[in-house]
């Protein structure tokens, strides 16, 4: 039995975490593209905190210390890109591979198909980590549109066209828009951050930083409660905290609603 495209986009949302709202859109894309070529690809990788890339840089070089702690051990290097270094702190890449026909094993053999995945995304304004020089990253792509890390770090961050689709724009009038974002069922409101501020996410009852989210851009919310000082919820088990001054929360008008009903 072939692995469904639903499938296939569940368990890579699932891996891709806290990554930009409209790199998981262009990912999502990426995945129905490929699929329709008879190519099942998955995520492995998206956004990662510089703790989790502290380890990954960590591996091959056992000495490794990063603010105090050790994050060294033995093996191979995988990575150059020191913790704050890479594209993934930033939300803006992610890593995949393919699996078998029936969605049961992984494929990480660089062969045709592999490359045509590199094509399909480069077509959309990917980087594909397969053509640099050096240290070539076979399963590694990113969208920062020639971005710097220093640029990054400023709060820049690229300008995701509209996708097209079978050489057709999506238009407004195939997405219900609502300024910047597309309205989707379930949603109550949407956030738009006005300074840095920081995405939580809860483990064990604790709330844990994610990443610092950006002047300008705007993230769902599908939920609302009054913990931790009243918290929005913008998918997955991401909340962003109350605070006048650093975010603005609306609601869509009645009108908005009526249309994404298609009332």
């Amino acid at each position: 039995m072939v692995v469904s495209l639903e499938e296939l986009i569940k368990r890579s949302i699932n891996r891709m975490g806290a990554v930009h709202p409209s790199l998981k859109e262009y990912t999502i894309e990426l995945i129905k593209r490929c699929y329709s070529e008879g190519i099942h690809i998955q995520i492995s990788s998206g956004f990662r905190s510089k703790e989790d890339q502290a380890y990954i840089y960590g591996q091959g070089r056992p000495n490794f210390i990063w603010n105090g702690k050790k994050y060294g051990s033995k093996g191979s290097i995988i990575s150059n890109a020191a913790p704050g270094t890479s594209i993934h702190n930033y939300g803006l890449a992610i890593d995949y591979f393919l699996v078998t026909d029936d969605g049961n094993k992984s494929i990480w053999t660089v062969n045709e198909n592999w490359k045509r995945v590199a094509e399909i995304a480069k077509s959309m304004g990917f980087e594909w980590g397969g053509d640099w020089t050096s240290f070539k990253d076979y399963s590694h792509l990113q969208y920062n549109k020639g971005l710097s890390i220093a640029q990054l770090k400023a709060g820049q961050r690229p300008i995701f066209p509209l996708i097209k689709v079978d050489d057709k724009e999506v238009t407004d009038t195939a997405k219900i828009m609502w300024g910047k974002t597309e309205l989707k069922k379930g949603q109550i409101g949407k956030l738009t951050i006005l300074k840095p501020f920081n995405l939580w996410t809860e483990k064990e009852g604790k709330l844990v930083e994610v990443r610092i989210l950006n002047p300008g851009e705007e993230y769902r919310v599908y939920n609302y409660r009054e913990l931790h000082g009243g918290q929005y919820n913008v998918g997955d088990n991401h909340w962003v905290t109350k605070m006048d001054g650093y975010i603005k929360y609306e609601t869509p008008s009645k009108a908005v609603l009526e249309q994404l009903n298609g009332k």
